[in-house]
């Protein structure tokens, strides 16, 4: 995904998506860090420090909604508004999908986050 463009906010709100994705069905593969470290790449930071922060805040943040699909349910709905147009949604929605079948298969949590956000970014 093109990020070139991309406020801070939506920068954020795709990385927070991402890293829930990655913990979606518990188990973290290597396909889906490569993707999420080809998406920094992207995110040009001035230092590895600044791309380090900028990781480990998404990180907490993502963190912090993962416990029950309905806190992620919550989450996607504040972040669909990151992202207003139905390319930018779409985008974003691809972003994930590829990050989730990266490795082969997809697990039924996978699934239901997919659904989720496909629901909430088309409303």
């Amino acid at each position: 995904m093109k990020t070139t463009g991309f406020t801070e906010t939506q920068k954020q709100s795709l990385l927070d998506l991402l890293i829930i994705g990655m913990y979606a069905d518990h188990n973290l593969t290597s396909a889906e860090n490569a993707c999420v470290v080809r998406l920094l790449d992207t995110f040009q930071f001035s230092s590895d420090y600044e791309r380090k922060q900028f990781c480990d805040a998404a990180f907490t943040r993502a963190s912090r909604h993962t416990g029950s699909p309905e806190a992620i349910r919550a989450y996607v709905t504040q972040v669909a508004g990151n992202f207003p147009t139905r390319d930018l949604r779409r985008g974003v929605y691809d972003t994930l999908s590829i990050l989730l079948t990266n490795d082969g298969r997809i697990t039924t949590e996978e699934s239901q986050l997919l659904g989720t956000v496909r629901e909430i970014f088309q409303s």
